[in-house]
């Protein structure tokens, strides 16, 4: 897997691979890709293997499109598809990606495009110029998803201007051998949150995730310390994102803002996800009077640098790094990061946020990989006794405490992340008041929720298999029921807080901003209500403070003012929702690495839960090769 061909030598080779009626008739370096243009693209149709081949002769990653004198425009393209498609297939949109030269359909029935039909939309590539992608439609009143839109689509000529200056920096010649590789730790350990680790070798620097603190009210606590190290923006070549959690992309806004011009890479679920999350810290800020240390702009800077790609998908981001990405079974779209470092001198597994279980949503994080010497792993529930139960006693556990709260007259809140817990819960909630098992009475439900879940719907071959089939196969939105209600504006709150028992389920998950804020305030002070949170609250927060038994909760009111919230309310934590691993878990999975590894850095926990899964893997492992290292520290991996 080393570098074999760099620079011009890549467009050699290919053209060596093609016979001239391929009729190709330029080679462009599009960020990580090799791009294949050509006027002749019924030849890439009819020789689908020809790609391969050269895929594997390469070990690049290859796309193809047809040379742009070649490609219709897009007002003749889109008449001519509304003609073609039948209208039993319910056309709602059609959008066009010039970067991959691809056309998007959204369809409400996509069965209908099947069999002579299918065929004839597919032959588009050859009529059109245009490769053709056919996606079941989803109502999604979704602004991020415009705003994203829209910034892609306005500024594609920029943006393949920037890929095209990315590719020839990740398939430059190699200065000096890639010999060695350090890794420094800047925030995310011996802690929950900032997580941030920097990667150097001879030849490249690369930063994994680059979040913030939400518990942390100083910024030496906040944010990801890059003063303790000897770092340059300009000398970063990549930013991998592990997930949209803001632990993990929240501060990468502020490197735009700084300067930093380089590419993102992530899932594209993670894209959208981020967006969503980064514009949201946005205006809660701003709602509370404080001052965002980013802006919109910075949050476009990111959006036109991102680069997404799919699990599995072995990818150029330096000369000397490899990177695939597979699924980590945390939240939509999360991925177990893999990097591979010169012609074998080292391979790293960063697991950012994984789930080694399987849940409603996902399958378990991916543990197979080819080479294995440093395994970087999360830490959240690394202590001996955060042992979580089987599902199915969570699952009895939380409708048996839900309802008791319901019989007895009150209202139970639940605090959960937009993105994740929201989705898990809903899930759920609507199971066992289909079975009728959990006593019915209103949900409502708040906040980013309603947002996230209908992108849930947008990605679904990233959810776990019988979840996913019902959106595409039966065209379900298995999240929403009649069951539900959605609070859209917060005069509707007043409706919920007059009713008798119900069911509320609010962002943010650790009340740290949103409107699960305003229903805590509202309700805590009752003891007939109950919060009950499914989620990690991290040290600092405001639900940490409430879970940990505080009676009264200073909280910022409008216009900055401060209100102390009596908590007169049950409060209760359900453990075996959590998309973390627990001990047993994050055991079972590290030991897949057993035999392989050289060293195990332990990362994104309290400081006794880092020491004791350090201790437990030194004795699993037999030898002193697992680590627990300090914000500030780097360490040379081989």
């Amino acid at each position: 897997m080393g570098n074999e061909f760099s620079g011009q030598n890549i467009a050699a080779e290919v053209l060596q691979l093609l016979p001239s009626k391929a009729e190709v008739t330029r080679i462009e370096y599009e960020g990580p890709r090799v791009a294949i243009y050509t006027k002749n693209p019924s030849y890439f149709m009819e020789n689908p293997y020809t790609i391969g081949e050269i895929v594997n002769t390469l070990r690049k990653r290859v796309i193809v499109k047809a040379d742009e004198t070649y490609r219709k425009g897009e007002e003749y393209s889109r008449d001519f598809l509304v003609k073609l498609i039948p209208k039993e297939a319910g056309l709602v949109g059609i959008a066009f990606d010039g970067i991959f030269g691809e056309v998007i359909i959204d369809l409400k029935d996509t069965s209908v495009v099947e069999g002579e039909i299918r065929g004839k939309v597919e032959q588009v590539m050859n009529d059109l110029g245009w490769k053709v992608r056919i996606r079941r439609h989803f109502p999604l009143n979704s602004q991020v998803l415009q705003e994203m839109q829209y910034i892609l689509k306005s500024n594609e000529t920029e943006r393949l201007q920037f890929l095209r200056g990315l590719g020839e920096r990740v398939f430059r010649e190699r200065l000096v051998p890639s010999n060695e590789v350090k890794a420094s730790f800047l925030g995310g350990f011996r802690e929950v949150g900032r997580s941030s680790i920097l990667i150097e070798t001879n030849e490249s620097k690369v930063l994994m995730d680059c979040g913030v603190n939400l518990g942390a009210r100083t910024p030496d606590e906040r944010y990801p310390r890059f003063d303790l190290i000897d770092f340059r923006l300009e000398d970063l070549d990549a930013i991998i994102l592990s997930h949209a959690h803001l632990d993990h992309s929240g501060f990468v806004p502020a490197l735009f803002k700084y300067g930093y011009d380089g590419p993102v890479y992530c899932t594209e679920p993670t894209l959208t996800l981020s967006t969503m999350l980064l514009m949201d810290a946005i205006k809660v800020s701003q709602a509370e009077g404080g001052k965002p240390f980013y802006d919109m702009q910075n949050v476009r800077e990111f959006i036109k640098h991102c680069i997404t790609l799919p699990y599995g998908s072995v990818t150029d981001i330096s000369p000397d790094i490899k990177l695939t990405m597979s699924n980590a079974g945390h939240i939509l779209g999360s991925a177990v990061v893999h990097l591979h470092i010169g012609q074998g001198v080292h391979n790293i597994v960063y697991t950012g946020d994984y789930k080694f279980d399987r849940s409603r949503l996902f399958p378990p994080a991916n543990y197979q990989y080819p080479r294995v010497e440093t395994v970087i792993t999360e830490s959240t529930y690394g202590g001996r006794g955060d042992i979580m139960p089987p599902r199915p006693v969570s699952e009895g556990e939380f409708v048996s405490s839900i309802n008791s709260t319901l019989k007895a007259g009150g209202k139970v809140l639940i605090p959960v992340p937009g993105v994740g817990r929201a989705q898990e819960m809903l899930l759920v909630i609507n199971d066992y008041l289909k079975k009728k098992e959990l006593i019915e009475v209103p949900v409502f439900i708040e906040g980013m929720i309603t947002e996230a879940t209908g992108l849930h719907l947008l990605y679904p071959d990233y959810l776990e298999r019988s979840i996913r089939d019902q959106i595409i196969h039966n065209g379900e939105n298995p999240f929403l029921s009649n069951y539900i209600t959605v609070i859209e504006h917060p005069n509707d709150r007043e409706e919920v807080f007059a009713m008798g028992p119900a069911i509320i389920m609010a962002t943010s998950g650790m009340f740290e901003g949103g409107p699960s804020v305003v229903y805590f305030k509202e309700l805590a002070g009752d003891p007939k209500n109950k919060i009950l949170f499914v989620s990690y609250q991290v040290a600092g927060t405001i639900g940490r403070r409430v879970l940990d038994g505080a009676k009264q909760i200073s909280t910022m009111g409008n216009e900055g003012k401060i209100n102390v919230v009596d908590v007169n309310c049950v409060t209760q934590k359900i453990e075996g929702f959590s998309g973390h691993s627990d001990y047993n878990q994050l055991m079972s999975f590290l030991a897949k690495f057993r035999g392989r590894a050289q060293r195990v850095i332990v990362a994104h926990g309290e400081r006794r839960k880092v020491d004791n899964l350090v201790e437990s893997l030194n004795r699993m492992y037999r030898g002193k090769i697992a680590v627990g290292p300090q914000i500030g520290e780097s360490i040379r991996l081989n």
